[in-house]
């Protein structure tokens, strides 16, 4: 049997995408507030019903190699840098 010791250190190790409510109860309240807005990040873009990526980079930004860029359904960071 898991003591609550133990519990708590392996909700601590688990990916905070795999957390249930319960286990997310159990981390300290700045982890409960990351777990809860990754967990609905998630849920939003697995929600959208095709991402679409607009451009939001200046033309300087994009001239040095970073394209920024979002879906323009969800809001999903589709950022990519080409390395120049």
């Amino acid at each position: 049997m898991e003591t609550s010791e133990e519990r708590i250190a392996r909700v601590r190790r688990t990916p905070v995408g795999l957390l249930t409510e319960d286990e997310i109860g159990l981390l300290d309240p700045d982890g409960q507030i990351f777990a809860r807005r990754y967990q609905a990040r998630v849920a939003r873009e697995e929600a959208c019903p095709g991402h679409e990526r607009i451009s939001i980079a200046t033309r300087e930004q994009s001239n040095r190699g970073d394209h920024r860029g979002e879906c323009k359904h969800c809001g999903k960071d589709m950022s990519w840098n080409s390395g120049d």
